[in-house]
Formats: structure tokens, C-alpha cells, sequence
């Protein structure tokens, strides 16, 4: 897709030009626009051609819009998912886990080969585990629209090891040791976490999906209403991932309804520091709060991106993109949508908080109490009154731009980019808007960027981490 013409009839009072733009926006809490030429390296086979270590990527130019999955071709399947079907395990299968299974033992003999997986519609339940060791794979419905075949679990992050491998042990008692490896990863855990509780989990570079539904059910049933609108019948609330790709590069989706609340699509580099790509094209991605986040470059195209408000606060991306990745989350043709309840009325939720990951402390403000103090360290901690932050937590820092969309009412006006957590508090991280940002929130905080961290010199001119450009306010 190339920035549609649109894009640059933008006034120019509508567009802070140059490149110092971000720089000058700083922490002041407005909505720092892109120039025309700014924006244009935005544009998604721009996004799209970088992969690997953050600082020194490799180009490898991607364009999905040109695949047979954007281009809504037919497939002939090699798998065959159908609940009503008699099972030969070779090519029909009853669950979607059974058909991966056959696909990863397949994988070895057909190493160039895409494999294709034709789910027929139904309510597939159970988890599904795509191992890095298969062939690429492309998962397919038929149905009349995406919403007619769906895959969906209930986990959340309080659930114990135990629970977890009552639940799902059968399922993967007899799956390909690459699953089943997945699996073991989780199950002897004291409480799985919001990693482990993933309905589609994808380790496999190349992986596609077309017209199908991932959904975490996790309170899904009840709704996810907090314990500040009492009474109601549901005060709990956890993280609950209905996908997560992880550290697969060229991961694509047309046509695809992401369903949860809180953490509902993780995204996921290969290792700190580098990233992956992931591609989502004319989908539907539904949550509450922090719903699409993590570290890798995703572009969202034609997407519908609904903020549900059974909670009175929400935040719709939470990137803790590397400061060195060229790019975080892009937003292009997309339309921010809300769910019509009066917490999303109230205009008052937000498009991002940039994730400040694994931090214990923070350096940026005070927090009372007596002695405090939080200093550079090797890794995170904390015991009062004083603790240390990590390299790794500064540097995740969190970058999106949103181009050419519609923002729908329920999003801040003023302020749609938020801090991490409140001021004052443990977890507090001031919006960087900007390399700029960065740089000197660092030294206010009393750590040397070139001596402390070994930076050469703070980026001239600034690098963007966050930004927008030819937007609609609905």
C-alpha cells in the first residue's frame, strides 16, 4: 500500500514540518503531527523491509499486499478441520491442534513448501500451538465472514500450572514434540502468567491467517467490569491473550477478529534488542486495556481497532519497542472505534502507554518515601526505599504513528498518548515523544546517556517514537 493521495492534501496548518518535529512537541501533552515527508517513511513497504538487530537491520523488502492471502485467493488444503468429519489423521481432523500436529511431522519432507489449513467453520475449543519448526502455514476459514469459524479458550494469568495442565495436558499428551515443548514451558509454572495464556500461539516465520476468529473467552461471558463501579457482578480482571506471535518475521492476517479485554494480541521480537514483522490487514482487534502491545514492527492496515469500556480506563497499544528499532506499531486506514458504554463516552481513554517493561522503580519523579532513591543497575529491583533499573526496561520505549485513520470520541482529545502509570508512583514513566525525550529524561534522572549507557551522541535530527499525520477526529 502507498500513502493514499489524501495523505498529502493535508493543510499545512494541520502539519508540523521538519524534521525536528517531535523535539519540539517534548512532554508538553499535544498531538505531535508528521510532515508530508516524514509520513511517506511511514508507508507500509517502507515499515516493512526491515528486520533483525535494532540499530543494524537487514533490509529484506515484504510486501503482503501482493499475496495470494491479500488477494483472497483459493487454496487447496493439505489439512482439513471439521468437528462433524470423520478423522483419518492424515488429512481430516477433528480440532485445529491435531491438524498443526500432522503439519509439523509433515514439515521435514516439504522444507520450501507453504502448507495450507482449511478450518471449516464451528467453535473450535482448546489452545493452538504453531512451533517455529513447522513449514510456513497458512490457517484458513470458509465461512461466509470471519466471526464463522472461531478458535477460543479461557486462560488468564492468576491460572495455576496445575489448572493449566488439567485443563489442556490431553491436548498435547499426544502433539509433536515442538508443541508439546511449548506446553512444558507452562505448565509446571506456579501461575502461567500473561505469557502462558495464549489461545493461538505462533512460533512459525511465515505464518498466515485469513478469515477466522482467535479469542481469549476470559470474562468474556460476564464482562470485565472493575471493582470501582460496585456493585457489579465481575470485580476481577487479569491479562488474557488471545494471540501471540512470537519472534515469527513475515506473520500475516487478512480477514481476522482478535477477541479479548486486557493483553488481547502480543507481539513479540525474537530476542531483545531485534525485531520481527507482522502484517494485519483489513481485521478487527477488540480490547480494554494495553490489548495490542510488545516489541516487534506491526503494521495495521484497513483494521478496525475497538476500545471496549467495561472498565473506566483504557489504553489500546502498549509498545516497548527498542529505542534503536527503526519502528514500533503503525496505524494506516484504520478506524479507532468504542463499544457505545458510557466509560468510553466520557472521552476520556487513550491511544498508548508505552510499556515500561519489567522496571521495578522508577527514576523520573518522586515517590514518597523517605530515603527513596532508584538507580542505573544491572537489574531490576526493588527494596525500600531504594531501588535499581535496568538497561533493558529504559531502552524499551515504545514507538507508534498513526496515519490516515479515524479516532473515534471515546479517545482523549488533547492527551490521546499516556504516561505509564501515575506520577508519584513505583511503576512512573513520563510519554517520550522523541529520542529528544529520551535523551534528556535520562539526565534529569541523573544517568549519563554516553557515559552511563555508551550512547555516541544523542540522534540529530530526533528520532520519532511517537507521531500521527492526516487523522480524523470522529
Amino acid at each position: 500500500m502507498r500513502l493514499a493521495p489524501s495523505a498529502f492534501a493535508a493543510t499545512l496548518a494541520m502539519v508540523v514540518v521538519g524534521l525536528g518535529m517531535a523535539q519540539a512537541q517534548g512532554n508538553s501533552g499535544t498531538r505531535p503531527q508528521l510532515s508530508a515527508a516524514q509520513a511517506r517513511q511511514y508507508a507500509y513497504g517502507e515499515v516493512l523491509k526491515y528486520v533483525g538487530d535494532a540499530g543494524r537491520e537487514a533490509v529484506d523488502p515484504w510486501d503482503p499486499l501482493t499475496d495470494p492471502l491479500a488477494k483472497g485467493a483459493a487454496f487447496t488444503p493439505d489439512y482439513i478441520v471439521d468437528q462433524g468429519a470423520k478423522a483419518d489423521g492424515v488429512k481430516t481432523f477433528n480440532t485445529v491442534q491435531q491438524a498443526v500436529n500432522r503439519a509439523v511431522r509433515d514439515s521435514p519432507a516439504h522444507p520450501a513448501k507453504r502448507l495450507y489449513m482449511l478450518v471449516k467453520p464451528g467453535t473450535y475449543q482448546g489452545l493452538v500451538y504453531v512451533p517455529a519448526a513447522t513449514a510456513p502455514l497458512t490457517m484458513y476459514g470458509d465461512g461466509k465472514d470471519a466471526a464463522a469459524t472461531r478458535i477460543t479458550a479461557k486462560l488468564d494469568a492468576s491460572v495455576t500450572g496445575a489448572a493449566y495442565a488439567a485443563r489442556h495436558g490431553a491436548q498435547f499428551a499426544q502433539a509433536a514434540p515442538d508443541a508439546q515443548a511449548m506446553y512444558a514451558t507452562i505448565k509446571d509454572r506456579d501461575v502461567i502468567g500473561t505469557f502462558g495464556t495464549a489461545t493461538v500461539w505462533v512460533r512459525n516465520n511465515g505464518f498466515q491467517a485469513r478469515n477466522i476468529t482467535f479469542e481469549n473467552g476470559y470474562n468474556k461471558d460476564t464482562g470485565n467490569a472493575r471493582a470501582e463501579s460496585l456493585p457489579n457482578i465481575n470485580n476481577v480482571h487479569h491479562q488474557a491473550l488471545a494471540l501471540q506471535v512470537d519472534g515469527a518475521d513475515k506473520a500475516q492476517f487478512e480477514n481476522i477478529r482478535l477477541i479479548g479485554f486486557q493483553d488481547t494480541l502480543y507481539l513479540k521480537s525474537p530476542r531483545i534488542g531485534a525485531t520481527s514483522r507482522s502484517f494485519f490487514n483489513k481485521s478487527y482487534i477488540e480490547g480494554d486495556v494495553d490489548f495490542i502491545f510488545g516489541d516487534s514492527t506491526a503494521y495495521f492496515h484497513q483494521t478496525e481497532i475497538k476500545s471496549i469500556g467495561d472498565r473506566g480506563l483504557s489504553y489500546v497499544a502498549a509498545p516497548d519497542t527498542h529505542w534503536k528499532t527503526r519502528y514500533g506499531f503503525v496505524f494506516d486506514n484504520c478506524r479507532f472505534t468504542h463499544d457505545g458504554s458510557a466509560n468510553a463516552r466520557q472521552g476520556t481513554f487513550y491511544l498508548l502507554r508505552q510499556w515500561f517493561h519489567s522496571a521495578r522503580c522508577t527514576p523520573y519523579a518522586a515517590v514518597p518515601v523517605d530515603g527513596y532513591a532508584c538507580l542505573l543497575g544491572d537489574a531490576n529491583g526493588y527494596q525500600a526505599p531504594t531501588g535499581t533499573i535496568a538497561r533493558v526496561s529504559l531502552e524499551a520505549v515504545g514507538k507508534m504513528v498513526v496515519l490516515n485513520s479515524r479516532i473515534g470520541a471515546h479517545i482523549n482529545r488533547n492527551r490521546p498518548w499516556a504516561d505509564w502509570n501515575k506520577k508519584g508512583g513505583l511503576p512512573y514513566r513520563p510519554v517520550q515523544y522523541s529520542s529528544d525525550d529520551y535523551w534528556n529524561n535520562l539526565i534529569k534522572a541523573g544517568i549519563d546517556p554516553v557515559k552511563d549507557l555508551g550512547y555516541a551522541a544523542k540522534p540529530t535530527p530526533a528520532d520519532i517514537f511517537i507521531g500521527e499525520f492526516n487523522n480524523q477526529d470522529e
